[in-house]
């Protein structure tokens, strides 16, 4: 019964010390890697019904128009994107996790 107590109170320590004061870090994610998982994000809530077909075909055609711009800005700048055309490019996907979001919310409601 004591080891049952002590192991009890040891995961209690360990579950409150992961909660207390571990700053939370943002992914740092390539416009590509960002691309890849919105995409992969469509294709599941497509899937699970949270985006029509209609909707999922819009997003992507969003992340595509995102991709060929991206495509453009590396060829005018030798291969590499400069601070501004990542920013703008970030700023844009945003706008498509935020459309999806808004979308999957929607259905929730419903």
């Amino acid at each position: 019964m004591n080891i049952k107590v002590c192991a009890l109170a040891l995961s209690s320590i360990l579950a409150v010390a992961s909660l207390i004061a571990i700053p939370a870090e943002a992914k740092k994610w390539t416009v590509t890697q960002r691309q890849q998982a919105l995409s992969a994000e469509i294709d599941r809530a497509l899937r699970g019904n949270q985006l029509t077909l209609k909707e999922a075909d819009g997003l992507k055609r969003d992340i595509i128009k995102i991709t060929n711009k991206e495509q453009k800005m590396r060829t005018k700048n030798g291969g590499k994107l400069s601070y501004e055309d990542d920013t703008e490019l970030e700023k844009e996907l945003n706008s498509v996790s935020v459309k999806l979001q808004k979308k999957q919310l929607e259905k929730r409601v419903q």
